[in-house]
């Protein structure tokens, strides 16, 4: 055999050995099937601590009791406003109300007018609405308030939407957000700009603040602290600051720490900076899950008179007679006859 073959040889000789040798220590570098009752080997990695990665969590148990004994009333939902929250999100605060005897409508605004709709309501749950309401909407929803009839509205703080033609570089940011100032200003309660957050204590991103009570209000029975996951801060007047975030809160537009409220009540109005801490998801995070019982029970335990806001045309508001429970329209005046 010539030198060259010789050397091919022994090359071919070499590989096929390395191949039979790596097939023969597969097994213990891989696993097999064979050793798959043998004890694992235990690999140590120093990196891999998920124990300290790992942020601690707001613990997700309870139940949304109510503590009312209020039944059959009629809450009525706005979902007619382009409302930034679906039926679904709303479902712990509205399967909560249902479960203890109340009834719930929706107003989609398309085969009666919200006053219309409110007359045979006991409450009004707002939230983030899109659209602003017409002056005879907030006539019609002062009217109600007046008449004992409760009103939840919820906002957020506004998003930034892009608009024009950005693809040719014509585009810009807008900022929208929900036309919820329409509905406090008459309650001295106003939804600021911008948004909170907390750098310091939080749970689990700086947006998700903590919120504790601020007075002792029906609102914050049995509250230690919620969560709001992305809230803005509700401006007051004469209104009570039932919750307010926790120390460390900022606000995003001026960066200044405070004590921002983020549950306010005027009356028959309340007023919350957040619409997530409602959702499945967060509805059992920390106490939330307290508060929105409480905020269910302050829903039905108003007592509205009937009749309100009043029928197009009535030149007075419906008021009940002295020591009665009902009302009836004022009349329109008699026409004087033309003398003969």
């Amino acid at each position: 055999m010539s030198a060259p073959n010789s050397r091919l040889a022994a090359v071919f000789v070499v590989i096929v050995a390395v191949i039979v040798g790596g097939a023969a220590v597969a097994p213990y570098a891989l696993g097999s099937e064979a050793d798959a009752g043998s004890d694992p080997v235990d690999v140590e990695n120093q990196q891999f601590q998920p124990g300290t990665i790992l942020p601690d969590e707001t613990p997700e148990e309870g139940e949304i009791t109510m503590d009312s004994d209020a039944t059959g009333k009629t809450i009525l939902v706005d979902v007619g406003h382009q409302n930034g929250v679906s039926e679904t999100e709303l479902e712990p605060l509205l399967s909560t109300l249902a479960e203890n005897g109340h009834r719930i409508r929706f107003y989609r605004g398309q085969r009666r007018s919200l006053n219309e709709s409110l007359r045979s309501a006991d409450a009004f749950l707002v939230v983030s609405p899109r659209e602003k309401f017409t002056s005879d909407e907030l006539a019609g929803v002062e009217a109600f308030t007046d008449a004992g009839g409760r009103m939840l509205v919820m906002g957020e703080p506004p998003s930034v939407q892009v608009s024009g033609g950005i693809l040719f570089g014509l585009g810009g940011l807008q900022e929208t957000g929900p036309q919820t100032a329409s509905l406090g200003s008459d309650y001295g309660i106003a939804y600021g700009s911008g948004y909170l957050y907390n750098m310091e204590t939080n749970d689990n991103n700086y947006k998700s603040v903590f919120a504790e009570p601020a007075a002792t209000t029906d609102l914050t029975t049995g509250v230690d602290r919620v969560v709001m996951r992305e809230a803005v801060p509700i401006r007051t007047a004469d209104a009570t600051r039932a919750l307010v975030g926790v120390d460390g809160t900022h606000l995003s537009t001026t960066r200044d720490p405070g004590t921002y409220a983020v549950v306010a009540r005027s009356g028959n109005v309340t007023a919350v900076g957040d619409t997530d801490f409602v959702t499945r998801e967060n509805a059992f995070d920390a106490d939330n899950e307290v508060l929105i019982g409480n905020l269910a029970d302050f829903l039905v335990d108003g007592e509205k008179r009937s009749g309100a806001p009043a029928e197009p045309g009535a030149d007075e508001p419906q008021r009940p007679p002295t020591g009665g429970n009902g009302g009836a329209p004022t009349p329109p005046p008699r026409p004087t006859p033309a003398p003969a």
